[in-house]
């Protein structure tokens, strides 16, 4: 997290479970980041970056 002149910009990484829609949780992960940041800090957040970590493919059985 990079706080400048009092606007955050957030990067994280995710992994997910196989079978999710990737756009669709990156949209909600960051709007919750977004909003969680600005209701404690009270800081504007300008970016929350997301980069898929990795995915987690269920084992056959």
């Amino acid at each position: 997290m990079d706080v400048l002149e009092g606007i955050v910009t957030v990067c994280l990484a995710l992994n997910l479970k196989y079978g999710y829609n990737i756009k669709d949780t990156t949209g909600k992960v960051q709007e919750k980041v977004k909003a969680a940041i600005e209701n404690m800090t009270g800081l504007e957040v300008a970016d929350v970056n997301i980069r898929i970590a990795g995915v987690e493919v269920p084992e056959e059985a």
